[in-house]
């Protein structure tokens, strides 16, 4: 596997017992930040008692020096402008545009399903602001699928819904309402590197490198354990083109309360190090590294539409 070289982030892990995962980052301001969920109670106690899922939710503002160790941490995230009902956010996916911070998180609001929320980041006050919900005009949205990923360009910004078998892909044509239309819809033949013929998940923002943009999708396997594999979009009309032979990453050997649980939610390029982050066992957040040369050089097997 490409990404061994693996390192947890020193978080206070003390302060949440439920655990502080799930860590997203973005470069943005001359920084790489980072955003983490912060859980005062573990999932097992949270299905006991699911008046639990509304309790206040806590995230975790961090900054990362040119070392990757954590510089600063603030655990005193404001939400602002999120509903009157009680309601929980998770998951954070950053992502930079034009000049902004910006993330994409699960959304659940006491008595309706649950969806994607919309929201801008600002590192200087710590607040988190609700913008909307992301409306996908021309989609019909499952409960299941719930890994959207964004990518924003100069002018535009894109929204990738679905990877596997549909590939789903959206634009954006109002920020404020956070409204996306449907641009592109395709069937992806079945892959054929060990990956079961069945739902495969986006993990994070694509980067672009050497003249395409790249991202990891993941998919848990029958013994609940997440392999993330690379792929390799077109950087003109963002379609996938190829897949990796093999995992880049897997969990199975994760500490925490679940072996498998491995789940990648970005990877950035920094200088000569492809970085991503990850959390661990739904308790810690961890990063991974490797050489830029090593990752370019994947092997990859072609994507093709039915």
């Amino acid at each position: 596997m490409v990404f061994n070289n693996r390192q947890r982030l020193r978080l206070d892990y003390n302060r949440f017992t439920g655990g502080i995962f799930n860590p997203s980052l973005a470069q943005h301001a001359d920084a790489v930040w980072g955003l983490a969920r912060c859980e005062p109670h573990d999932q097992a106690e949270r299905n006991a008692d699911k008046a639990m899922n509304f309790l206040p939710t806590q995230a975790v503002l961090f900054r990362l020096d040119d070392s990757l160790a954590v510089a600063a941490a603030y655990y005193e995230v404001q939400f602002e402008n999120f509903p009157e009902l009680p309601w929980r956010a998770e998951d954070y996916r950053l992502f930079a545009f034009q000049n902004r911070l910006y993330c994409t998180h699960t959304l659940w609001v006491q008595g309706y399903n649950l969806g994607i929320g919309l929201s801008q980041v600002d590192v200087r006050r710590r607040t988190l602001t609700l913008i909307n919900p992301v409306h996908l005009e021309g989609v019909p949205v499952k409960g299941i699928e719930k890994n959207w990923v964004m990518i924003p360009g100069n002018r535009s910004l894109h929204c990738v819904y679905s990877f596997y078998p549909d590939f789903v892909l959206t634009e954006l044509t109002d920020l404020d309402t956070a409204q996306f239309q449907l641009t592109h819809q395709s069937t992806l033949t079945p892959p054929a590197n060990g990956l079961a013929d069945r739902m495969i998940s986006l993990s994070c923002v694509p980067q672009p490198l050497n003249d395409a943009l790249w991202l990891l999708v993941h998919q848990k396997d029958e013994a609940m354990i997440y392999h993330d594999y690379l792929v390799r979009l077109n950087a003109r009309n963002l379609q996938p083109e190829a897949i990796s032979v093999a995992p880049m990453i897997s969990g199975g050997d994760c500490e925490g309360y679940w072996r498998g649980f491995l789940t990648v939610y970005s990877l950035l390029f920094i200088g000569e190090r492809a970085v991503i982050s990850f959390g661990e066992g739904d308790r810690f957040a961890a990063l991974a590294t490797a050489p830029v040369a090593d990752f370019a050089a994947t092997p990859m097997q072609p994507l093709a539409t039915v």
